[in-house]
């Protein structure tokens, strides 16, 4: 019993952080009370599982060594870039107390869908609380601005999947989404959640029920095109997208291609083997990346900061997630939600921030409970 009110706690805390800026101001008292909760909370559970002698999945285990590989680093560094190392933690400590919630049969899907409810309007509010502060910071009467939040929105399309026994409201959720991650008009995030919508409409069409048949497939199939002419319309009237878009013809990639350039350079030309295996250290990236930016990749960010020792750890991270992809234990249901979920944090890691964003914590929450959950089918 415990449990539960621990679990909805951390969900309210959850929301209550992110609303900062949106509802209240940011760096409050509020804020940081919640923040310190969630890590509270989860550094408990870690502890409690670390005490536990049952076997640990293999995605348990790498995060473990991902987390204690960037803590290691940030102490040795002198504590250097605390705001870097504060959305490492948001993104990998929900692991610990979600996986024990998990394994107790005190998660299941029905609470992440009420937690999803529960974020979704919190992540709207960031969005135009961000938009507003671009606006700001432009000083110009354009409306015409991106918005990182849409990568958050992408995060969230796996929890639609949840919703298999509610089509009407699961596509309604998939369009909210949708239009925001559009209306956002970061690049990335559009190829991500398209892929995602892709993914979603195969899943719509896989879990009609039995019983009806016919009509389940007529609503997944309007609501499909439905959403498929929404987003392709709403595409063709967003001139600033269009041209977004055609940027990439043109070869626009906002600056990224000098900073990836630059790191990998720096990487390859070290001049001994240590920083070739073991990186240049903690947020290395930023002085090495010629602009004073982060590198905007996991995989570079991995390679400047820990050399080839973090790169290894990465793919053994994804390793330990597709491999559970061929579990023959798990239903087809359960697999392509764990599938839509690994591949938009791995389209993230190569064209923005992965396990160094925040946001991320919505992928690492879903994914512990499919991982940690036994049962065959999403309960």
């Amino acid at each position: 019993m415990k449990e539960t009110y621990i679990r909805d706690l951390l969900f309210v805390l959850y929301a209550l952080y992110f609303s900062q800026g949106a509802l209240y101001a940011q760096g409050t008292s509020i804020s940081q009370f919640a923040l310190a909760s969630i890590f509270i909370i989860s550094v408990f559970y870690f502890f409690k599982i670390l005490f536990q002698n049952n076997k640990k999945p293999l995605f348990y285990k790498v995060v473990t060594i991902l987390l204690f590989l960037n803590l290691i680093a940030f102490v040795w560094s002198g504590f250097f870039k605390l705001e870097m190392f504060k959305r490492i933690l948001i993104c990998l400590l929900p692991i610990y107390p979600f996986y024990y919630f998990t394994t107790q049969g005190e998660f299941k899907a029905k609470h992440l869908i009420r937690f999803f409810l529960l974020i979704l309007p919190v992540v709207i509010l960031q969005y135009f609380f961000n938009k507003n502060q671009s606006l700001q910071e432009q000083l110009g009467d354009s409306e015409n601005v991106v918005n990182n939040i849409a990568y958050t929105f992408v995060k969230l399309t796996p929890f639609v999947f949840l919703l298999k026994t509610k089509k009407v409201w699961s596509i309604l959720l998939m369009l909210i989404l949708m239009f925001f991650i559009i209306q956002g008009a970061k690049r990335g995030a559009i190829f991500a959640g398209a892929f995602s919508l892709l993914i979603f409409t195969y899943y719509q069409l896989r879990t009609v029920s039995k019983k009806n048949r016919i009509k389940g497939y007529l609503l997944s199939i309007i609501g499909i095109l439905f959403i498929g002419y929404f987003v392709y319309d709403f595409y063709l009237q967003n001139e600033f997208l269009i041209q977004r878009m055609q940027q990439l013809n043109d070869g626009g990639t906002s600056g990224r291609d000098k900073i990836y350039a630059n790191l990998f350079n720096s990487w390859i030309s070290a001049d001994n083997i240590i920083n070739l295996i073991f990186g240049f250290g903690f947020a290395a990236s930023i002085y090495l990346s010629g602009t004073g930016h982060l590198a905007h990749n996991d995989w570079l960010e991995l390679l400047t900061n820990f050399g080839l020792l973090g790169v290894l750890v990465y793919i053994i991270l994804f390793f330990s997630l597709i491999k559970e992809l061929r579990n023959p234990n798990w239903g087809i249901e359960k697999k392509l939600v764990l599938f839509v979920a690994v591949i938009i944090w791995l389209i993230i890691s190569m064209i923005s921030m992965g396990y160094t964003s925040e946001g991320n914590y919505l992928l690492t929450i879903i994914l512990i409970y499919l991982i940690g959950n036994k049962s065959k089918y999403l309960n």
